[in-house]
């Protein structure tokens, strides 16, 4: 797997950019891999999310700030 590189840039980005970083380095800890071989509480409905995808869902909530969770 290719390095992060973070660097300086005068280009105009769109205020989504972060949010290309923040999956390259959840990427790169294998963080999706890390939270499936983890202790985390089984889904109990064939209709419920994954607790996988709930508990990335909450970090990119947290990592967007509270504008994004509508507080």
């Amino acid at each position: 797997m290719k390095d992060l590189k973070i660097e300086f840039t005068d280009k105009e980005i769109t205020p989504w950019g972060g949010m290309s970083l923040m999956r390259k380095m959840l990427d790169k800890m294998n963080f999706e891999e890390v939270l499936n071989i983890s202790s985390l509480p089984n889904q109990g409905s064939n209709r419920g999310y994954s607790p996988v995808q709930l508990f990335i869902n909450f970090l990119v909530g947290v990592w967007c700030g509270p504008i994004a969770l509508n507080i």
